[in-house]
């Protein structure tokens, strides 16, 4: 049963989630608990890291993309960003004062519909900067933390693979430099 401590990258408090089969099947039965709150959902993979999820009667699109440390998911037209706690002792490594994400990327394959970022604009963390359209939904991409355009690297109608880099950011305090 793989259990896993969750941070939304945007900040919020850390999830524990746990999922395991739900019995024997082979189908994609599964038993999800989150914070201890236990779902059946079911599983339909249509491609790596694509397809639909099955709570109850409802059905949702996602679609899960790993960049790094890092796991981007598009669920119901709302991208989450969330990265592994790892509660346990750490080493110092290069990563550890890393600055935050430099890029904007498509999390799923698709059709870029409107860019809202211009380089060297400013942006708030949250802040659309991008549109796409994919398995026929529309999907915003948001800023993952304040700062300024470096460079767009698509445009409108463009259509872009998986982890294309869309728009490339800087911090405040690098653009100043």
């Amino acid at each position: 049963m793989p259990t896993l401590r969750l941070r939304p990258v945007a900040g919020g408090d850390v999830v524990t989630v746990t999922l395991d089969r739900a019995d024997r099947r082979p189908d994609a039965s599964h038993l999800a608990a989150v914070d201890g709150r236990a779902q059946a959902v079911e599983l339909e993979l249509l491609a790596t890291g694509a397809g639909y999820l099955r709570l109850g009667t409802a059905v949702h699109p996602f679609f899960c993309h790993r960049e790094g440390g890092r796991v981007q998911v598009w669920l119901d037209g709302r991208v989450h960003v969330l990265e592994k706690v790892d509660d346990g002792p750490r080493r110092a490594s290069a990563e550890a004062g890393a600055a935050r994400s430099g890029s904007l990327t498509a999390p799923m394959p698709g059709a870029v519909l409107k860019i809202l970022a211009t380089p060297g604009a400013s942006f708030a963390a949250h802040e659309p900067l991008v549109i796409m359209e994919s398995m026929k939904m529309e999907l915003t991409l948001s800023a993952p933390h304040a700062g300024r355009v470096r460079k767009v690297n698509c445009e409108a109608g463009e259509l872009v693979e998986l982890g294309a880099v869309l728009v490339e950011l800087e911090d405040e305090d690098d653009a100043a430099s």
